[in-house]
C-alpha cells in the first residue's frame, strides 16, 4: 500500500520566519538611517563650514578697504565688541590702494556695520550707508552704530535714507571682535629713537589716565627700560615733550625722571624710566585735547628781537624764548674784512680828530653790519701792538649820510663814558678798554658815527688799524679826511631791547568751533622785566580772517581765558621787555592753551628711545589697551538630531587676525 505526505511549514515555523524577517527589515532600516543622520551631520558641518569661512572672508575684505582709526564698536568700554562700525572706500581699479580725493586724502564712500540681529535663529547682518555722510561727528558716528545694533536696521538713525541692510547668514552663533593691544619693542643695539603708532582709542574730552607698562623684553636686550621723546595722544596730533608730562601720577618697580638727552632728542630731554623687571610701569594724566608749545622752533614762527634758545642755566636746562641782544651787535672785523688788525708805527694820528661810520642795513653797498637792537651801547677800542692809546670825548650819534664831511648828523650826539670819565684810561699795547652803557639806542636798519680825538701824546696815540677788504668806500674820517680803514674803534655792544616779539607757528586744532579754555604760560621773569600775551584765531589755514595784532589787547594775567573767538586755527603773540638798562630780559620756557574737545578716535603714538638695555612695553588708556589691529572670533552651530532622539552641537569655529589699511592680509 501506497501512503502520500505533503510538504508544508508550521504556524510556529511560519511566526517564527516572520519575526526575523521583521528584525532584519529593522536591522536594516537602523543601518540606513544612521547613515543618513551621519550623511546630514556632515552636510551640516560642511555647510557651517562654508559659512564661516564667506562669513570672515567677506568681513576681511571690507575691513581691508578701511581704517583702525575710523573704527567704533559696541558696546562702549574695553570689549570684546559685538558690532563694528568702520568707512570703506574704493579701490577702482583692484590694486588694493585706496582711491584718494585731489587734496590727498582718502576718499570714504560709505559705512559699513556688521552686527547680530537677534532673531531665530540669529541672523549676522551687513548694514551699508552708501553714499556715507562724512560731517557726522565721531559722536553722531558711535550713535548710529548703538542705534543699528538696537533696531537690527539703519532705518532710524542719521543717514537712513542711504541704508539697506543684507543678511550674511542665519544661524545660531556667537562672535567677538576683539582689538589688539599695542606694544612697543624698544631694542636697539645702539641708542637712537623711532616714531612708532601704538593704537586708537575712543577719548571722551577731559583728563584720562595713560598707563605704560613693561611687558617683556627682547632676548638681545639686557634690560626694561622706558624712554620717551614726545607723544601724540591728542585728536589735533599735537607733539607733547614727554619729560613736560612730569610728574607721574602714579608708578612702581621705578621712579621716573626727566633725563638730559642733547642731540637729536626733542628739547634735549626723555622721560626717563628705569625699570628693571616686567610689571614695571607708571601713569601719566593727560587731557583729550591742548596745544603745549614748549621748544618754539615749530615751521611759520616770527621772531622780532627775540630768540628761542636752549638755557643750560635753568634747572632743568630747557629751551626758552628771550629777548635777543646784550652782545655784540657790530665789529670792525665784520665791516672791513679785516680780522688781524694791523699796528700803527708812528704817531701821525696823534691829537686828531676821527670818525667811523658804523654801516647798518639801510646801505645797499657795504651795509648790514649790525646784528642786535639795544635799548643801550657800549663801544670797545683797543691799542695796537705798537704802543699806548687814550681816546677822548667819545661820541655816538644817528647819520644820514656818508657822503659829506659834515656827515649828515641826525640827532643830538651822546657821550660815551669810561668809569665815569669823559677820557678812557690808558691802553697798554693790544689792550682794549670799554665805555660805560650810553643811553644810546641801537638800532639795525640805521647808521651811525663814533666820534673821538686821540690823545695829543706821542706815547699814547697807537690805535689798532683795520683796512676795508671788501670795499674802497669811506669807513672812517680823520680830521675830515675820507679812509678806507677803520681806527681804533673795534665793537659795539647792544644791551637788550626794549621789547620783542616772538608770534608762534598757527596751530590746527582740527575742529571746526573749539571751546578755548585757560592760555598759560611758565615763565621766568627777573626784576624790572615782563611778559605779556596776546591770542588770535580763525577759519582760515594763514589765519587771514583773525583780528590783526594791533587790535588785540596783550595780558600778563596768567592763567587767563583764550578769550579768542572758537575758530579751528589759533595763534599766540609773546611780549617781552627788558628791564631799565636792558641788562636783563624775560625767559618764556613753555605756552598752554586748551579746548575741551570732541569725543574722537585717537591714534596714540609717540617718539620713543631705544637702546641696548630698553624693554618692550604697551599703553593702556582708563584700563582700556589701544587697538593696534582686530582679532575677529566667529562660531557658528547647529543642533541636529542623533541616534535615540539626542540631538548633537555641531560646530565651526574661526578666529582670525585683521590689520586694515591695505596690510595686504
Amino acid at each position: 500500500m501506497t501512503i502520500n505526505r505533503k510538504q508544508g511549514f508550521t504556524l510556529l515555523e511560519v511566526t517564527a520566519s516572520i519575526v526575523l524577517l521583521v528584525m532584519a527589515l529593522a536591522l536594516a532600516l537602523a543601518g540606513y538611517m544612521f547613515s543618513l543622520k551621519n550623511v546630514n551631520q556632515a552636510d551640516v558641518q560642511n555647510e557651517l563650514d562654508m559659512d564661516v569661512q564667506l562669513a570672515m572672508e567677506r568681513l576681511k575684505t571690507d575691513l581691508r578697504l578701511s581704517s583702525l582709526d575710523t573704527m567704533f564698536y559696541y558696546p562702549s568700554g574695553a570689549g570684546p565688541y559685538e558690532a563694528i562700525s568702520f568707512p570703506m572706500a574704493e579701490d577702482f581699479d583692484g590694486d588694493g590702494i585706496l582711491e584718494k580725493d585731489s587734496d590727498g586724502m582718502i576718499h570714504w564712500t560709505e559705512t559699513v556695520i556688521y552686527h547680530v540681529r537677534p532673531t531665530t535663529p540669529n541672523q549676522l547682518v551687513k548694514t551699508t550707508f552708501k553714499p556715507r555722510d562724512n560731517s557726522l561727528s565721531d559722536a553722531q558716528r558711535q550713535a548710529q552704530l548703538e542705534s543699528v545694533v538696537g533696531y537690527g536696521h539703519g532705518n532710524s538713525t542719521y543717514n537712513s535714507q542711504n541704508a539697506s541692510s543684507h543678511v550674511i547668514f542665519e544661524n545660531l552663533l556667537n562672535w567677538s571682535l576683539n582689538p589688539k593691544a599695542g606694544w612697543f619693542d624698544a631694542y636697539s643695539p645702539v641708542p637712537t629713537r623711532n616714531s612708532s603708532s601704538l593704537g586708537y582709542i575712543l577719548l571722551d574730552p577731559g583728563t584720562h589716565e595713560f598707563a605704560f607698562k613693561v611687558i617683556d623684553k627682547n632676548s638681545n636686550s639686557s634690560g626694561y627700560k622706558i624712554g620717551i621723546d614726545q607723544l601724540f595722544v591728542s585728536p589735533s596730533y599735537s607733539e607733547r615733550e614727554a619729560e613736560a608730562q612730569l610728574p607721574v601720577s602714579a608708578q612702581s618697580g621705578a621712579t621716573a625722571i626727566a633725563q638730559y638727552m642733547p642731540g637729536d632728542w626733542k628739547g634735549n630731554h626723555q622721560l626717563y624710566f628705569p625699570a628693571t623687571a616686567t610689571g614695571s610701569g607708571f601713569t601719566l594724566e593727560l587731557d583729550n585735547d591742548r596745544w603745549e608749545e614748549t621748544n618754539f622752533g615749530a615751521l611759520g614762527y616770527r621772531a622780532e628781537d627775540t630768540e628761542f634758545i636752549f638755557d643750560g642755566t635753568l634747572t632743568p636746562r630747557d629751551f626758552i624764548v628771550q629777548l635777543r641782544g646784550n652782545d655784540i651787535t657790530w665789529e670792525a672785523a665784520e665791516q672791513t674784512g679785516s680780522l688781524i688788525g694791523t699796528s700803527v708805527s708812528n704817531s701821525t694820528l696823534k691829537g686828531t680828530t676821527v670818525a667811523v661810520h658804523i654801516n647798518g642795513s639801510e646801505l645797499l653797498a657795504n651795509g648790514d653790519w649790525m646784528v642786535y637792537n639795544g635799548r643801550k651801547c657800549q663801544l670797545t677800542f683797543q691799542a695796537s701792538a705798537m704802543g699806548q692809546l687814550q681816546v677822548k670825548d667819545v661820541y655816538i650819534v644817528k647819520t644820514d649820510s656818508l657822503e659829506t664831511t659834515s656827515y649828515g648828523l641826525s640827532g643830538t650826539p651822546v657821550q660815551a663814558r669810561f668809569s665815569g670819565s669823559s677820557d678812557s684810561p690808558v691802553m697798554n699795547p693790544g689792550v682794549s678798554e670799554t665805555s660805560d652803557p650810553i643811553d644810546f639806542e641801537i638800532n639795525t636798519t640805521n647808521n651811525y658815527l663814533v666820534m673821538f680825538r686821540i690823545k695829543d701824546d706821542g706815547t699814547q696815540c697807537f690805535p689798532v688799524a683795520r683796512k676795508n677788504q671788501l670795499a674802497s668806500i669811506p669807513d672812517c674820517w680823520v680830521d675830515g679826511n675820507p679812509t678806507n680803514t677803520i681806527f681804533a674803534l673795534t665793537s659795539i655792544t647792544a644791551s637788550y631791547p626794549e621789547n620783542g616779539e616772538y608770534t608762534s607757528q598757527i596751530f590746527d586744532t582740527h575742529l571746526s568751533k573749539p571751546k578755548y579754555g585757560d592760555l598759560s604760560w611758565n615763565d621766568d621773569i627777573p626784576t624790572g622785566t615782563a611778559i605779556a600775551l596776546k591770542v588770535r584765531s580763525g577759519n582760515q589755514p594763514d589765519l587771514s580772517d583773525a583780528s590783526d595784532w594791533s587790535a588785540i589787547s596783550a595780558s600778563s594775567v596768567n592763567p587767563r581765558s583764550a578769550s579768542a573767538s572758537y575758530n579751528r586755527y589759533i595763534q599766540f603773540q609773546a611780549l617781552l621787555t627788558s628791564n631799565s638798562d636792558g641788562t636783563s630780559t624775560p625767559k618764556l620756557k613753555n605756552v598752554t592753551i586748551d579746548w575741551a574737545g570732541e569725543r574722537q578716535l585717537v591714534n596714540i603714538g609717540g617718539i620713543f628711545t631705544k637702546g641696548p638695555d630698553y624693554g618692550m612695553f604697551e599703553i593702556s588708556v582708563n584700563g582700556t589697551p589701544l587697538r593696534s589691529a582686530l582679532i575677529v572670533d566667529l562660531e557658528i552651530y547647529r543642533d541636529v538630531r542623533v541616534m535615540n532622539h539626542e540631538s548633537r552641537k555641531v560646530t565651526s569655529f574661526l578666529k582670525m587676525d585683521m590689520t586694515p589699511r591695505n596690510s595686504g592680509m
